[in-house]
């Protein structure tokens, strides 16, 4: 109960104003997309930055806990591209969306105000080494598989090249860059500073749930519920279940690192999966629905999930 009281609540609390607020105008969608623009460019990045830059590393990492995650991730991709195939008979472009929408984590606007309220600081470095990673893997492997099915003309070297400038120019990799920096230098932040991006920090976690909650207002059901709710699936339950099985029993991996990896894991798909099929035209309606039917089932199964970790 404590964890539904402290945890759970607040989270899904903030989100649903977010929903709410953006629902019945009170927020215009101008407004929901300066917010979005605000956490992510700002205040994430500034939170990552100062508190990578002021955490005491520790002197064993448990490498492994991301080989689970990243494993799991790629095994829930491809089950997502083969249902899109072989269940629904979707196209390979439509297919590699489904492959995203199965795999590709809330990270940012779910994933870190959940496990920071959940687990708090001790989950700071495994957090910040799966969100470094994160948007760098899934997303090139969706673009070249879609742009390889559709034959663009695009050369793999070009195509290389600005997936690595889109990556290099992330807010988010270069706040967790610079605060990864600012750490092994050992030079301390000024006071002044420290204090701006103290202030800016906090106002992260719930400006992040709240513009969740208000980008999901947005999504609307285009007939697509049926694949939305199998990706759902493979998102919320498989995905983590995978993760945990290869960091509990192969890998030998405990504590927070497993903790972390499978609640990360189990994460709804987030929002850039939907911004994906929109950009290349690839089954948005099922990606809109996923993003929409996961982030409302993980109240339930975040929850299990927590209990279940004790956190």
């Amino acid at each position: 109960m404590a964890v539904l009281l402290n945890v759970i609540v607040p989270v899904f609390g903030v989100a649903a104003l977010g929903f709410l607020a953006a629902r019945f105008r009170l927020l215009t969608p101008a407004g929901v997309q300066g917010l979005v623009l605000f956490v992510f460019d700002f205040a994430i990045p500034v939170l990552l930055f100062r508190t990578l830059a002021t955490i005491e590393l520790p002197a064993h990492i448990e490498w492994g806990f991301l080989a689970a995650f990243y494993a799991g991730s790629a095994a829930t991709y491809a089950l997502g591209m083969a249902a899109g195939r072989f269940v629904f008979k979707r196209p390979f472009d439509e297919a590699a969306i489904f492959g995203m929408s199965a795999a590709f984590c809330n990270t940012v606007f779910m994933g870190i105000p959940v496990i920071l309220t959940a687990f708090g600081p001790r989950a700071t470095l495994p957090l910040f080494l799966i969100v470094a990673f994160h948007a760098a893997t899934l997303m090139p492997v969706t673009v070249g598989l879609i742009q390889g099915h559709r034959g663009l003309g695009v050369p793999a070297g070009e195509q290389a090249r600005s997936v690595a400038l889109a990556v290099v120019g992330n807010p988010i990799v270069v706040g967790l860059a610079l605060g990864l920096a600012v750490n092994l230098s050992g030079l301390p932040i000024p006071a002044p500073l420290d204090r701006a991006a103290e202030l800016l920090g906090a106002s992260a976690v719930p400006c992040a749930l709240f513009a969740m909650g208000a980008s999901l207002a947005e999504y609307r059901f285009t007939g697509e519920a049926k694949p939305a709710l199998v990706l759902a699936g493979l998102k919320l339950v498989v995905h983590p279940l995978i993760v945990w099985t290869l960091g509990a029993l192969v890998l030998g991996i405990t504590g927070i690192w497993l903790a972390v990896a499978v609640v990360m894991a189990a994460m709804p798909s987030g929002v850039n999966v939907y911004l994906f099929g929109a950009r290349y035209d690839a089954a948005p309606g099922v990606a809109a629905g996923t993003v929409l039917i996961a982030s409302v089932l993980s109240v339930a199964t975040l929850s299990a999930l927590l209990l279940a970790f004790g956190s």
